[in-house]
């Protein structure tokens, strides 16, 4: 069974079960639903000994103009304007900068004692090192641990010659590293806590056959499986690039062990379900928003 739900941001959700969730005695995962900054979800897995408390964190495009990277900055000016000034919270009757939002963000899941954030891309407006650097010291200032994906943003300079594939190749090195911490930038896996985190980047809006295997060879190990990626993928309809339809395949062929999906780009909130897995969209952090997800036992 497959379900879309799209949520106005200001909507408070209602924590319920969908007919597409079901109770332990059928081994389905269950996903408990609330609403960004509001109301947790909770995702129950039967079986699983283990629990962990997660932030997702999307959309923040944060940038700064620095003079070290002056001649960069006409390719950045238009993104770095469109985000410098406060813009109204999502649900409150507040106005704050990206910046401020960002770490309001940090500072509640300090707070919260979250244990994982989840970073699914365009965190930052153009590739900038001294961007990168603003997020990195605050993100290791928390002392939480954090998984990040890039988004179309995160390694794009407006108008700056080079295909998707060649730019996000070069800034990703030139740049964007530190914030994988090691792990490989288009696609990489680590265990934390009995659940296996799957990064997939689909920033360009396509996937390449070692992104698909990749996630071939995650499915064979014995841990449920949540992905991220900054692009919602297109569960519903058929994609006219080989590789994404096989990669789309593959996770809808296996929606019993790819539990879920967290993804942005859209800047707003959306659940998509099939089987066991709930493909979740998030609000923007430049609004305010976060979404706080508790994983557990059922």
């Amino acid at each position: 069974m497959k379900k879309y739900f799209p949520f106005s941001a200001g909507l408070l959700v209602l924590i319920f079960t969908l007919s597409c969730t079901s109770t332990n005695n059928t081994g389905k995962v269950v996903h408990y639903l609330g609403n960004n900054g509001i109301l947790p979800a909770t995702i129950k897995i039967p079986g699983y000994k283990d629990s962990l408390k997660i932030i997702q964190i999307t959309d923040a495009h944060i940038s700064i103009a620095d003079e070290t990277e002056a001649d960069m900055m006409s390719y950045g000016e238009r993104m770095h304007k469109a985000y410098m000034n406060p813009r109204k919270h999502y649900s409150l009757d507040t106005s704050e900068t990206t910046f401020e939002y960002f770490d309001d963000i940090l500072q509640n899941a300090k707070k919260d004692k979250v244990e994982l954030l989840l970073l699914t891309g365009d965190i930052l407006n153009f590739p900038s090192a001294v961007s990168v650097k603003y997020v990195y010291d605050r993100l290791s200032a928390t002392g939480i641990p954090w998984l990040y994906i890039s988004g179309n943003h995160d390694w794009h300079y407006e108008g700056l010659p080079g295909t998707p594939d060649s730019l996000r190749e070069v800034w990703t090195k030139k740049s964007l590293l530190p914030l994988y911490q090691g792990l490989n930038p288009l696609f990489y896996s680590t265990v934390i806590k009995g659940i296996n985190f799957v990064g997939i980047d689909n920033s360009t809006g396509q996937v390449n056959e070692s992104q698909t295997r990749f996630l071939q060879d995650q499915l064979k190990k014995p841990e449920p499986i949540v992905m991220l990626s900054h692009i919602p993928y297109n569960l519903n309809n058929k994609t006219s690039q080989k590789e994404m339809e096989n990669l789309i395949d593959g996770i809808l062929s296996n929606s019993d062990k790819i539990i879920a999906i967290f993804t942005g780009h859209n800047h707003r909130f959306s659940f998509f379900f099939t089987g066991n897995l709930c493909q979740y969209s998030t609000l923007a952090a430049f609004q305010g928003a976060a979404y706080s997800v508790n994983i557990k036992a059922d």
